[in-house]
Parts: structure tokens; sequence; C-alpha cells
């Protein structure tokens, strides 16, 4: 993600490479590849999966606008707010919530800005080096509060790859919010998870500096503050968010945190091990006999 300003960028440039040296941390050069890839075209629609979906839209953290599907389950079933992935768009998590559908649930899913048919070509590239946008954790929490007010008694996250940080975010800055969440794929940092995908610090801090995650978000920092239960899905041949580094996030919890180890899963693949989504759907429904938005 470049700089704009002539002078100004230099600066910035120089900030940045200041700053990482006083850290101790290594530059590498920028990968070609991108830290996120949005998808501009919808890959399927609901109706294409035989579906009932309305189109609805309702206000980010920022009063921004997003634009999301709400599927409806049985009456006053809870609700599950799908976080998609950092690849594609939405629709792409129209087949996992045909399954949650299929367990008696509510869904709504959304579009992250910079995603899907109404993101231009330029808003795309704007995230080239873009891992975890701020942006995105607010269109969560507005997602979880649209849920919350449109009569999901019980409102629960899930979230794999770029999605598991939004969801443990979204969820650790509103308790009130969510009632659980669960998540797959989930790194420690932006710093370290784009160092492993091979994209450079300098990038990393130049996102920083201008403020587009909040050190809040992260990960590591946001499992400190959750105040709801967490699950977390450890794939035991995750290359890109290896489950050691999974398990020292787990560790910063300071309530309720259940993990289930899948050895053979890869990076945001366990959901094709059989039982996945029997058994996300039993540890949900575990916390509808609570209380919506209380402790644990």
């Amino acid at each position: 993600m470049a700089w704009s300003g002539g002078g100004r960028g230099r600066r910035g440039r120089r900030w940045a490479l200041a700053l990482a040296a006083g850290l101790g941390l290594a530059l590498v050069a920028p990968a070609p590849g991108r830290a996120v890839e949005p998808g501009l075209k919808h890959s399927m629609t609901p109706a294409s999966l035989g579906l009932t979906a309305e189109a609805v839209s309702f206000p980010a953290a920022d009063s921004v606008a997003v634009a999301g599907w709400w599927l409806p389950g049985p009456e006053k079933s809870p609700v599950v707010v799908v976080a998609a992935r950092g690849t594609g768009t939405m629709a792409d998590m129209l087949p996992a919530a045909r399954e949650f559908l299929a367990r008696g649930f509510t869904v709504l899913t959304f579009e992250y800005r910079g995603f899907g048919p109404a993101a231009s070509a330029e808003a795309v590239d704007s995230l080239r080096h873009v891992l975890l946008n701020t942006q995105w954790v607010g269109e969560m929490l507005g997602a979880l509060r649209y849920a919350r007010a449109r009569g999901g008694a019980h409102v629960f996250a899930w979230g794999q790859d770029l999605g598991s940080a939004v969801a443990l975010a979204a969820a650790a800055r509103e308790r009130a919010s969510c009632d659980a969440v669960a998540v797959e794929g989930l790194f420690r940092t932006t710093q370290e998870a784009m160092l492993a995908n091979g994209t450079s610090v300098l990038h990393d801090l130049q996102v920083r500096h201008r403020r587009l995650v909040d050190g809040r978000d992260e990960p590591f920092s946001a499992a400190n503050r959750l105040r709801c239960p967490l699950f977390v899905v450890l794939a035991g041949k995750d290359v890109v968010t290896p489950v050691a580094e999974t398990r020292t996030v787990v560790g910063r919890v300071r309530g309720r945190a259940d993990t289930w180890e899948l050895p053979e899963a890869g990076h945001a693949g366990a959901e094709a091990t059989p039982g996945y989504f029997d058994r996300l759907a039993k540890w949900f429904r575990q916390w509808t006999a609570f209380p919506p938005g209380g402790g644990r």
C-alpha cells in the first residue's frame, strides 16, 4: 500500500523504518501477492442454493451502510453471524450458512468494505497489504447489533481465517452484542501473519500509521478482553496459522475457552471434517440456556 504526498510519504517511510529498527523488526521484501483477496462478483446466490434470503442493510460502528443477507431459520431461532474469509465475497460463505440453517439457526452474512459487487477495482487494490481492517470489525459489530435488534434471542459469531479475527475483535468490543463466538484459523497478530504470508513488516507499519488497524482489535489483545465463551478449532496441518500460535491467543482468554483439535485439517478447511457443523451447533446451543448478553 503506497503512501502519497511526496515529502510526506518519504517522511512516513523513514518513520516506519525507524520504528521497525527500534522494535527490532526485520523487514522483508514485499510479496507480489496480497494479504487478502477481495472478490468483486458473487460466485453464487442464496437462490442458486435453494435458500430463502432477504437483502438487508445496517449501519457499521462508524455508521457506514453494510450490505448483507438475512437467511431466516425457525421462528425465534438463535442467529449465527458469519464473518467471511479474506478471499472472495460473502457469497462464498453460503454453503456454511446452509449447514447452520439445516441445524435450526438463522444466519446473517455481510460484505466487508472493499469486497463484493459494490466495490471498485481501486478499492480492492487499496487492500493489497491489509490483513485486518478495523472497519471490518466495525461492520461485524454492526451485524451483531442488527441481529440482536431484529429479535435474535441469542446471537453467535463464527469466522474462519480473516473472519476469525474479525469475529473475535467484534465480540470483545461489546459484550452485550454476542453470546458466544467460534473461530478457525486464528492468527495472533497481523505482523506475524503478514510475515508468514510473505508480506513486509514495513507495509504492516504503514497500515498501522494510517490507522486502518486498531491495536485493540489484534487477536492477541482482543482475547484478553473477551467476556463471552470462545470455541477454537485447531487445524493440525494449518501452516498459515499454526496450532502453537493460536494456542497463545486462547491462553489470553480469561473466561470459558474450548478447543477442538483436528490433526488432519488444513487452514480454513476443517469444515470438511465429518460432524464439523454438528459440533459447532451443539456448542452454540448450550449457551441458549443462559440469558442473552449475560456473563458466564
